[in-house]
C-alpha cells in the first residue's frame, strides 16, 4: 500500500517534504518521490500517528471498570482522532482493582497500539490528590510496584510518583530497574526534590500545573522543575486545565523537544454532557468540563488532535514544531520511539493524513481507517 502526493513529516529535521510512503504487513518499507500509488493525499500533511500516554477512557468507557470488549469499542474513537498509540491509565484504587484493570486492558483486541499502561496513583501525595481518592493512596511499597510492573509486562509501564514521599528513592530505582519509566506528578515536592528525582532517572512531569506545587519566585516548586527543560513535561492543552497564555509561556520555556500533549480523557470524552464515573467516582460534565462532587477537575473530554490544533494556534509556532509534542516526544518519554513516533523505514506504519483542521485518514499498524 502506498500513500503518494503527500507532505511527509521529517522528524529528524523537523520539516515537511513532498513524496510517498510504501508500507507492507504493518511496517514502513519505502519513502520515495514516486508520484503514484493507492491513496492520493492531494497535498495533505502526512504525520506520524498521534500518541496519547495518559488517558482514562472515552466514549462512555472507563478503563478501570470496563471489559475488554468495551475497551476495544472505546479504542476505535481514538483512531477517529488520529491517535494510533495509547497508554490507558489505571488510577488510584484497591490493589486488586488495579490488577483487574490491567488484565482487561491487556486482553483487549484492537486496531490501535496499546503499547503500555500508565499507573497514575496510588503512589501520590495526599496534599495534591486532584480527583484521586485520598483514602486509597498507599505507601511506596517496592514489592507491590514490582508486581504491578510484572503484571503489565510485556507492555511498557509508566508510573506517576510523588518523589517527596517516604521511600521514594528506592521506589523509583526499583521501577526503573524493572523497565518502567517514571513521571513526577500529584506532588508537593520542592524544586530541589524534583531535581533529585530527575537525577534518579525520572523522565517526565504529569499534567504540568495540575496537582503539583506551584512556581513561586523564591521556591520554583514542582512546576518550576517541569519548566526547566530537564525532562519531558505533559500538558493538557484543552484551554481549561491550562489557559492559553500559560500554554504559550510554557511552550517557550520547555521547548519543542520536551513538550508533550496528553488528553487525560475520561469516559465522558466523545459523549454529551451528563453524569459519568471515573474509577467509581461520580463526575459531572457541563460544557465539556468534568468536575467531581468535591469541585475538583476530574480529567478532560478532549482529544490529542484538537489539542495539537490548540497548541499550534495558541503559540503561533511553526506547525512542524508543534507536531513533535504529539508524536516523537511522547514516544521518547515512555520508551517506544524505536517502533513508532516518526515516519521511518522499519517503523510501524502508524500515520495520519490531515489538512491541519481535520483527520482525513488514519493508518494504524498499516490498516487504513477513513472517516
Amino acid at each position: 500500500m502506498r500513500i503518494f502526493n503527500a507532505k511527509i513529516y521529517d522528524t529528524e529535521n523537523v520539516r515537511f517534504f513532498p513524496g510517498s510512503v510504501l508500507f507492507d504487513n504493518g511496517i514502513i518499507t519505502e519513502i520515495s518521490d514516486k508520484a503514484d500509488g493507492d491513496i492520493d493525499a492531494h497535498g495533505a500533511y502526512l504525520l506520524p500517528g498521534l500518541i496519547d500516554v495518559h488517558s482514562h477512557g472515552r466514549g462512555g468507557v472507563d478503563f478501570m471498570s470496563a471489559s475488554p470488549a468495551e475497551i476495544g469499542e472505546s479504542f476505535k474513537l481514538y483512531l477517529k482522532h488520529g491517535v494510533t498509540t495509547v497508554f490507558p491509565c489505571v488510577m488510584t484504587a484497591p490493589y486488586d482493582g488495579i490488577l483487574s484493570a490491567i488484565n482487561n486492558i491487556k486482553n483487549t483486541k484492537t486496531d490501535i497500539n496499546a503499547d503500555g499502561i500508565h499507573v497514575e496513583g496510588p503512589y501520590i501525595s495526599k496534599k495534591r490528590p486532584g480527583c484521586h481518592t485520598v483514602s486509597q493512596l498507599r505507601p511506596l511499597y517496592c514489592d507491590e510496584a514490582e508486581k504491578i510492573t510484572e503484571a503489565i509486562a510485556p507492555l511498557k509501564a509508566h508510573f506517576t510518583v510523588a518523589p517527596e514521599l517516604e521511600g521514594a528513592d528506592m521506589f523509583i530505582k526499583t521501577l526503573i530497574k524493572h523497565g518502567a519509566t517514571v513521571g513526577i506528578g500529584h506532588s508537593d515536592c520542592k524544586f530541589a526534590e524534583a531535581m533529585h528525582a530527575l537525577d534518579l532517572g525520572c523522565v517526565s512531569f504529569t499534567h504540568t500545573y495540575n496537582a503539583m506545587r506551584e512556581l513561586k519566585h523564591r521556591e520554583p516548586g514542582t512546576v518550576g522543575a517541569a519548566l526547566s527543560r530537564r525532562a519531558y513535561a505533559e500538558f493538557i492543552c484543552d484551554l481549561f486545565h491550562v489557559s492559553a497564555p500559560v500554554i504559550d509561556i510554557s511552550y517557550r520555556a520547555v521547548g519543542r523537544d520536551r513538550f508533550v500533549i496528553i488528553s487525560d480523557s475520561i469516559a465522558a470524552a466523545d459523549m454529551p454532557d451528563g453524569e459519568y464515573y471515573l474509577s467509581g467516582m461520580r463526575v459531572n460534565v457541563k460544557d465539556g468540563k468534568a468536575i467531581n462532587d468535591d469541585g475538583a477537575i476530574a480529567g478532560s473530554t478532549t482529544n490529542i488532535f484538537d489539542e495539537l490544533k490548540n497548541l499550534y494556534k495558541t503559540t503561533n509556532a511553526p506547525f512542524e514544531d508543534v507536531v513533535l509534542a504529539a508524536t516523537a516526544n511522547p514516544a521518547k518519554q515512555v520508551g517506544i520511539y524505536d517502533k513508532t513516533g516518526s515516519i521511518n523505514v522499519g517503523k510501524r506504519a502508524d500515520m495520519i493524513l490531515t489538512d491541519k483542521e481535520n483527520v482525513l485518514v488514519t493508518v494504524s499498524n498499516g490498516k487504513i481507517i477513513q472517516f
